[in-house]
This record gives C-alpha cells, structure tokens and sequence, in this order.
C-alpha cells in the first residue's frame, strides 16, 4: 500500500510558503528572555535515596536552613505516615527514616515552611 503521509505533509508545507501565510511567521522577531538564576539562598533541594528503597531511606535537604518545616511521608490517597517538625537546620541536613514497616508501594515525601513546599515520590519494596 502507498504512504501518502509524507506526500501530504509536504503538499501542505508548500502550499502554506507560497499562499503567503508564512509572512506573519517570518515577520515575528524573537525576543530573548532572561530568566535570572537563582542565587545559592534561593536553592532549595529535597532529596530522597535510595529510591525505591527497602524502607531505609535518607532525606537530604538543602537551602531551608534558619526555618521550621514538616517533614511528612504521605501514602498514595494522602494519609500523613510519619510527620516530624525540623528546626535549627544547617546549610546541608541528612535525615535516616526507617520506613521499613511501610507496606510496599509509592509513598510521597513533603517538605513544607511557611514560604515553600517540595514533594518527591518515594518507592518502598
């Protein structure tokens, strides 16, 4: 059987470069964007390992030094697991969660101040 995807594709290709269309596309300019990066107090990281896990699971948190925050472990309909308040966190805190009395399954692990939140799925085996 013959293709005609690649026939009709180009047909209509032509036929808007030659119908005038593509002038509007042409005349457009594109202006850059500058998107500032953020600066090392702006960083923040959650980082969950190993992942998946067997129930052993580290939590490295970056950026969140000075404030309070709710470390959560949710389950997948969002019944809070494990919860625990931080405070007097430094520049780079690790955290060793035992998880293992979890049930298999996907888990999500919420880091919440009163500014910001961040969540990453976790995996227990």
């Amino acid at each position: 059987m013959y293709d005609m995807m690649p026939h009709l594709r180009a047909f209509f290709l032509t036929l808007l470069l030659t119908t005038g269309l593509s002038s509007g596309l042409h005349s457009a300019q594109a202006q850059p964007t500058v998107v500032p990066r953020p600066t090392a107090a702006d960083e923040k990281a959650l980082t969950v390992y190993p992942n998946p896990s067997t129930g052993i699971v580290h939590i490295a948190i970056n950026g969140f030094e000075g404030r309070k925050l709710e470390l959560r472990v949710l389950n997948v309909i969002g019944t809070v697991m494990y919860r625990e308040t931080l405070t007097e966190l430094n520049d780079r805190y690790t955290r060793t969660l035992d998880l293992s009395r979890f049930t298999n399954g996907l888990y999500y692990v919420k880091l919440e101040s009163d500014t910001s939140s961040e969540m990453r799925k976790l995996v227990i085996r």
